[in-house]
């Protein structure tokens, strides 16, 4: 390691600090560096009595009471390019041509069963909540007055009230499931990235 590589890392490992004393401790370290030279060592020589810029940080970091966050040494990140960016045409005629299988195979019979649970879900609640109504409808025709008819008409529309959070959350499931399903296709149509 020279002088310069010793000098970014330490600075980079010495962010927490305020930037002025973080200025005086390199100005500092950069004086080693040339008392060394002037020395007749060389820059790895300096490095090494230095101590590694981590054992360095980690110290003065510790003096201060500072915590310092872990991070892996020798990781970088390397932005790569996508390579799905610009997809051929033909390419995008496979790829839904597959979609297509998979969909008459697998996702449109589960999506169908799906949206048909929360349609009937919902014509369920909506008949619960029409009990009373139809007991009244049924009075007013000459139908005779049971008191049990009444109480049932009741429970069910308090069992409706229960259903109508069940049939909410499905809906909202079924929603969601099927909107991220239309954003996956054209994801994997497209290629990904702004072309979705």
């Amino acid at each position: 390691m020279n002088k310069q590589d010793f000098l970014n890392e330490l600075n980079q490992r010495l962010e927490l600090l305020d930037p002025k004393e973080r200025r005086e401790l390199l100005s500092d370290y950069q004086e080693h560096f040339r008392n060394g030279i002037d020395a007749g060592k060389s820059e790895e020589q300096i490095v090494f009595d230095l101590g590694t810029p981590e054992e360095i940080a980690t110290d003065i970091l510790s003096e201060r009471n500072i915590r310092e966050e872990q991070v892996a040494a020798e990781y970088y990140y390397v932005p790569r390019k996508n390579q799905n960016a610009n997809r051929s045409v033909s390419k995008q005629i496979l790829i839904g041509v597959g979609l297509f299988f998979l969909d008459i195979c697998l996702i449109i019979p589960i999506m169908v069963s799906l949206w048909s649970l929360v349609i009937s879900l919902w014509a369920t609640v909506a008949s619960f909540f029409l009990s009373p109504l139809l007991f009244g409808v049924m009075l007013v025709f000459g139908a005779d007055f049971e008191f049990y008819q009444m109480f049932v008409s009741i429970g069910l529309v308090g069992l409706g009230l229960m259903l109508l959070f069940v049939a909410n959350a499905l809906t909202k499931f079924t929603t969601k499931a099927t909107m991220a399903i239309i954003e996956w296709h054209k994801y994997a149509v497209k290629g990904g990235g702004s072309n979705a």
